[in-house]
């Protein structure tokens, strides 16, 4: 278990030299979505994401899975990351209840398969549940509360008209460069948003700063509500894709 700032991940290796994966489960909301990442010599590139099969013990194909292959560096590892997903949880949780090991299953571009016995995950999952709530309690909010709020903060106006083109770095536009930016957005019982920061950030560090100021400045909400129906103070995460003379993409982190 790795208690990281931003960020709560499970890590495992298995089998060793151009066999070896490292797997890696990680969940950074409070909602229950893990992202998932594979690592080792033998990761497939891809030029986009694409479906990929992932099974369970219990759950034969999860759905709605897609990953995204990236080629070794030279010094690291070869990477499959996935998109965050929702229903990889429920299915890892699935077998727990049915009291089976499991057995997750990843079949993915160029035929590349692998099969990863993780055992009992009872222990991981409540693992990751403790370290989620020790992280939201950093954000000074009430864990209990949060897991049983009725619902998200939702956007009163839409989150792509937070970032227009004319945003974008001009020095950085005319390099071609983009950027990736996990921000979380923490929006008060009244619907404003309170304070920003990056969880997670790839590219630039002016898109870190830009992504805040812009959200801070321009994003609108209607507030969470807790188990009360009362407007509660809450958090909501996106990943900004800053890519030069393309639309940009608000998706979940």
């Amino acid at each position: 278990m790795d208690y990281a700032p931003s960020e709560c991940r499970l890590l495992r290796s298995f089998s060793e030299g151009n066999d070896r994966v490292t797997l890696q489960l990680s969940r950074l909301d409070v909602d229950d979505v893990l992202e998932m990442a594979l690592a080792g010599p033998r990761m497939p590139a891809t030029a986009e994401e694409s479906d990929v099969a992932v099974s369970t013990s219990t759950v034969a194909q999860v759905p709605g899975m897609h990953a995204r292959g990236y080629a070794a560096g030279k010094d690291s590892p070869g990477t499959i990351r996935f998109q965050p997903d929702l229903d990889l949880p429920i299915a890892l949780r699935h077998d727990v209840a049915a009291n089976q090991q499991t057995r997750l299953g990843v079949n993915f571009a160029r035929r590349y398969s692998v099969q990863l016995e993780l055992g009992s995950m009872k222990g991981a999952l409540s693992a990751l549940d403790k370290c989620m709530d020790d992280l939201i309690t950093t954000w000074r909010l009430d864990p209990v509360e949060q897991r049983q709020r009725k619902s998200a903060p939702e956007p009163a106006n839409d989150p792509v008209g937070w970032f227009r083109a004319n945003d974008f770095p001009t020095s950085l536009n005319r390099g071609g460069l983009g950027g990736i930016v996990v921000m979380r957005l923490m929006v008060g019982a009244d619907g404003l948003v309170t304070s920003c920061e990056v969880a997670k950030a790839g590219g630039d560090k002016a898109f870190e700063d830009l992504t805040c100021q812009l959200a801070t400045s321009r994003a609108r909400f209607r507030p969470a509500v807790g188990a009360g129906g009362q407007p509660i103070a809450s958090v909501w995460i996106r990943r900004i894709n800053w890519q030069p003379a393309t639309p940009f993409v608000v998706q979940r982190w």
